[in-house]
């Protein structure tokens, strides 16, 4: 009766165990769309002001899942055909785009070239890409299509956010260290991965 009871008591605690660690785990997310434009994430945190900026916006977003949601409606298409004139001077201006072939060739350069500080390209490649969809160059669709291939792309030579960012950070200083925005972008580098509002720490790269 002993050895009985005993191995009810040893049974009750495994069911208890388990549950508990079962409520701890903590569910793993994936929203492969979003991750796709968060390669290019940088520069609409910047633009939105830097983090602690878009920190501001999420302050009622409590859960992991409210804030998919909330950086969803920030990243995806930050661009609009609203500001499509001001997108194709800026196009034409600073990468000689001026229409869809341009933009494409473009991007496919910065995909493939050899290059030390590829997430620096990656991450060029999938603004670029919204900005085209701002000027009527490139459809919703053909712009998922360009920012997963580059997600893939990034998978594949980095392990995680915070390597990619310092990588971007490197490139961007190694083509232009004096940028007037050079400081600006170092900072939200180091910064855009971390703090309990960042969607680099819901949704990771690998």
């Amino acid at each position: 009766m002993k050895s009985k009871l005993l191995s009810i008591s040893f049974l009750l605690l495994l069911v208890i165990a388990t549950s508990c660690g079962s409520k701890e785990e903590k569910k793993e997310l994936k929203d492969d769309k979003l991750s796709g434009f968060m390669v290019g994430g940088i520069y609409f945190v910047h633009g939105y002001g830097g983090q602690s900026e878009v920190n501001s916006m999420l302050v009622d977003y409590k859960t992991d899942e409210e804030l998919i949601s909330a950086y969803k409606e920030l990243f995806e298409f930050p661009f609009d055909d609203s500001q499509k004139s001001g997108t194709k001077r800026m196009l034409k201006s600073m990468w000689d785009i001026s229409d869809k072939a341009s933009l494409l060739k473009s991007i496919e350069d910065l995909q493939t070239k050899t290059y030390e500080y590829k997430a620096w390209d990656y991450a060029r490649v999938v603004n670029n890409a919204c900005m085209g969809y701002a000027a009527g160059y490139l459809s919703k669709d053909e712009v998922v299509a360009i920012n997963s291939k580059t997600l893939a792309l990034a998978k594949e030579n980095y392990t995680d956010w915070e390597k990619y960012y310092t990588d971007f950070d490197l490139g961007r200083n190694d083509w232009d260290s004096e940028d007037s925005e050079s400081e600006a972008f170092e900072k939200l580098s180091k910064n855009i991965t971390k703090g309990e509002k960042s969607i680099y720490l819901v949704l990771p790269l690998n």
